[in-house]
């Protein structure tokens, strides 16, 4: 029987990349994001926007509590974009304000 003889490097498995990794899925499927792409000209407004962002948040006033939650829900849903959060935060505060 010489077949059995053969090498058996065909029969261990190929190495994929885990699914996990950057590289398992093609570039075409990858989702981008406006984080990816960052403007330079934007690190000054995101320094500023960060800072009052954190102004706000460490407020310690009682009555400015629903505030502060608000705004560090805005910051969760716009991870890596304070400006977009702070716009957002300001946009539903005044339609609020508006309705009320």
């Amino acid at each position: 029987m010489p077949h059995l003889l053969r090498s058996t490097t065909s029969l261990r498995p190929a190495t994929r990349p885990s699914k996990s990794s950057p590289g398992s899925r093609p570039p075409e499927h990858r989702r981008s994001t406006e984080a990816d792409h960052v403007d330079p000209d934007l690190a000054p407004l995101r320094g500023q926007v960060s800072a009052i962002i954190d102004a706000i948040l460490s407020d310690t006033k009682p009555e400015e509590a629903q505030v502060r939650e608000k705004l560090r829900w805005h910051v969760a849903n716009n991870p890596g974009q304070p400006e977009k959060a702070l716009l957002s935060h300001l946009l539903s505060v005044s339609v609020e304000q508006a309705a009320g």
